[in-house]
C-alpha cells in the first residue's frame, strides 16, 4: 500500500505538531513518496508514544460523535417535538433544540447568542425547559410553561426575562415576571392549576431526554444530528446551521 494515504491520515491526527508542520513547510525540498516515507518513519520511531496518543484521542472523538448521533437518531421524535414552545422560521428544514435551566449561569450567558441565532431567520428553534438545578428552577420552568398555555408569544417574554433574573426564583419573583410581561395574575394562576399535569409531563420528558442523551448539564443545543454542550460560541453554531442548509437546501 502507498505511504501517501497513511501520511494524510497521520497529518490529520497530528497536524498541530510543530515538527511535522516545519518539514512540510520546506517547499524547496523535493517531497517525493520515498522522501516522505523516510521522514515519516523517522518521526514515528522517535515519537511513537506521542503519535499513538494523538491517534487514540482522535479515535475517541470520532467514537463519541458517532455515539451521540446514534442517540439523537434514536430519540429524534421526542427531541424535535413541535408541541413545545418554539420560535424562528417555522418553515425551515433546519431545526435546533435548546435545553436549559433558568438558574444556570451558562444558560443566562448564551441568551443573546441564542436570540441572535433565531433572529438570523434560518432555523426553527424549540425550547426545552429542563430544570435540573433544584426546586427554584422547577418553579421557573412551570411558570414559563403556564405562560405558554395562556399566550405562546408571551412565553418568549417570560423566557428572556427569567434568564435575565439574578438570584433565586421565589413565587413572588415569578409572579412579578408574569405581571411585567402583561399576563393577568388570575389567568396565570388558573393556567398553573388547569395545565399542571401537562406542564409536569413536558418538564419530565425534557429531563428524561437530558439523561437519555447522556449530557451532564445545561445548556446544550442540538442542530440536526450535532450536539453542542455548554456555552458554545455563536459563530460555531452559525457555521453548523450553514452546513446543514448547504446539505439540505430548501
Amino acid at each position: 500500500m502507498s505511504k501517501i494515504p497513511f501520511l494524510l491520515i497521520f497529518i490529520l491526527a497530528v497536524a498541530s505538531l510543530p515538527v511535522i508542520n516545519n518539514w512540510l513547510s520546506h517547499r524547496s525540498q523535493n517531497l517525493n513518496d520515498d522522501y516522505i516515507g523516510e521522514r515519516l518513519d523517522n518521526y514515528i520511531s522517535k515519537n511513537f508514544d506521542r503519535v499513538l496518543k494523538a491517534l487514540q484521542e482522535e479515535s475517541a472523538k470520532n467514537s463519541y460523535a458517532n455515539a451521540t448521533k446514534n442517540k439523537i437518531s434514536q430519540h429524534k421524535n421526542e427531541i424535535f417535538d413541535s408541541t413545545y414552545p418554539y420560535s424562528g422560521n417555522e418553515n425551515s428544514n433546519i431545526i435546533a433544540v435548546g435545553f436549559f435551566d433558568y438558574s444556570c449561569g451558562y444558560c443566562k450567558a448564551i441568551k443573546n447568542d441564542v436570540k441572535q441565532l433565531i433572529n438570523d431567520g434560518k432555523i426553527k428553534y424549540i425550547f426545552r425547559d429542563a430544570p435540573i438545578l433544584g426546586n427554584n428552577s422547577l418553579k421557573a420552568a412551570k411558570g414559563a410553561l403556564a405562560t405558554y398555555f395562556i399566550d405562546k408569544e408571551k412565553y418568549l417574554d417570560f423566557h428572556y426575562a427569567a434568564l435575565d433574573h439574578r438570584g433565586e426564583f421565589s413565587d413572588k419573583t415569578i409572579l412579578g415576571i408574569v405581571k411585567n410581561i402583561g399576563i393577568n395574575e388570575n389567568d396565570f394562576n388558573n393556567s398553573m392549576k388547569n395545565n399542571a399535569d401537562k406542564i409536569e409531563q413536558m418538564i419530565n420528558n425534557s429531563k428524561l431526554l437530558v439523561r437519555n442523551l447522556g449530557v451532564g448539564g445545561t445548556p446544550f443545543l442540538i442542530i440536526g444530528d450535532s450536539l453542542f454542550v455548554g456555552a458554545t460560541d455563536l459563530n460555531v453554531l452559525r457555521k453548523k446551521v450553514d452546513e446543514k442548509i448547504n446539505k439540505f437546501p430548501a
